[in-house]
């Protein structure tokens, strides 16, 4: 049984009698559950299949996070957890969108123009494209008024290749920046199919007859569904940084933050984030800035070993400087038990956590045994928890929690934005 809202609400009034030091024997019973197993349609409302997807039943759980199987066209991935699930939808929905484009006539015919104009210009009318693009470098830059570092690097033979640089020079980099973001999508998204279809629809405006405006007004309505949650200084960044030059802000960003060099250079080297996600996580970090110990944070997100406990990684930092901004401040980040939890400026610890389900299985109930005797281990013990997850709780996971004392707040929406 799931519960929520004001049912969760009952549960939590109804055990409070608990007091906070009583949870350890409690969690340590015998008495566990098994993670419970829902219907597509039902965790998705209805959504659970669309043009280009469907999500295959049932959706099982580990006690912490669904585990989704998404058929689409390129066969079936296991999807761990619906922020993710979220993103990869979203991720369809755009090339799905972009494909349908194919079906205007005077856009056929600028994927047509673009095949012969400008990149061609670069890669295959110049036999020696880098070469030549060295010795015309500061004409290259007085007629675009700007030269990005990257394609500097690129010109310098320091990175790059032909094809960066004619993307670069023609403006058809940052056109396919632009366009991800109107879709509400990564523009380093890591979904290959996607990457190719934005650099395909983004040609047509290096034939100089489109704009990204006018390619997306051809797009049905509804697509659009995340693209006015990007806060717009942060989608300005995006936008009109080259790659490089946003690697460049992140790391500014991260040790303006007061982030130690050897957890930036960790990040950087993640495989499993995006440069997009990367400068995120750069930016929520310094947007905490009253908050001591913040490299904690950082150092969970260094290790991050695959994909889904990256975007997990992320989502918990947007949710945790929400909180900060506009639940309660905070004041510091401690290692409890193995993990880094917030405690608040009032003295409660803040387990702040974008959990799709917690269910009170044998695993669930060591983890959060051992965080209350790390609680009660520290030499000041917090004056209560506050535990803030996305999704549902179980009954019986809902008592444990309470018996501990702990105030519990379930489906939480994600703060608007970019991260889902």
């Amino acid at each position: 049984m799931l519960l929520s809202g004001p049912a969760l609400k009952r549960v939590a009034a109804g055990l409070m009698f608990a007091g906070f030091l009583t949870g350890p024997a409690l969690s340590l019973s015998d008495q566990y559950e098994t993670a419970p197993e829902q219907a597509p349609a039902t965790l998705l409302n209805g959504k659970d299949f669309g043009p280009g997807y469907a999500i295959l039943p049932p959706v099982r759980s580990n006690g912490f996070f669904y585990a989704y199987q998404l058929q689409a066209s390129q066969g079936v991935e296991t999807v761990q957890g619906t922020g993710l699930l979220n993103l990869r939808l979203s991720e369809i929905k755009a090339y799905v969108a972009l494909e349908s484009l194919k079906k205007d006539t005077s856009f056929l015919e600028g994927l047509k123009q673009s095949a012969q104009k400008p990149v061609d210009f670069v890669e295959s009318t110049i036999s020696d494209p880098v070469g030549t693009a060295k010795n015309t470098v500061s004409g290259v830059g007085r007629v675009f008024g700007r030269l990005g570092k990257g394609v500097e690097a690129a010109v310098t033979g320091q990175g790059g290749s032909a094809t960066d640089i004619a993307k670069s020079i023609t403006g058809q980099a940052k056109a396919r920046r632009e366009l991800a973001v109107e879709l509400g999508v990564d523009p380093y998204t890591f979904d290959k199919h996607l990457s190719a279809k934005l650099d395909e629809t983004a040609s047509v405006t290096a034939a100089g007859s489109w704009t990204v405006t006018a390619i997306t007004a051809l797009i049905p309505g509804g697509v659009f569904v995340n693209a006015t949650r990007t806060a717009d200084d942060f989608r300005n960044v995006i936008v009109d940084s080259t790659e490089n030059e946003l690697r460049e802000r992140t790391a500014e960003t991260f040790r303006s933050a007061g982030i130690s060099e050897t957890n930036i250079l960790k990040i950087e080297a993640n495989p499993h984030y995006t440069a997009s996600e990367k400068a995120a996580v750069a930016y929520q970090l310094a947007a905490m800035p009253g908050v001591q110990n913040l490299d904690l944070i950082a150092e969970d997100v260094a290790k991050a070993a695959e994909r889904s406990l990256a975007y997990f990684q992320l989502r918990r930092l947007v949710l945790l400087e929400n909180y900060n901004r506009t639940i309660s401040g905070l004041g510091q980040i401690r290692n409890v038990a193995g993990l880094s939890v917030a405690i608040r400026r009032d003295g409660m610890a803040a387990i702040v956590m974008p959990y799709d389900i917690v269910a009170w299985t044998q695993t669930t109930a060591m983890r959060f045994s051992s965080l209350q005797e790390g609680f009660n281990q520290l030499p000041f013990p917090p004056t209560g928890v506050d535990l803030l997850i996305t999704g549902d709780l179980t009954q019986m996971a809902a008592e444990r929690l309470t018996a501990y004392g702990w105030q519990i707040t379930g489906n939480f929406p994600m703060p608007d934005g970019p991260v889902h």
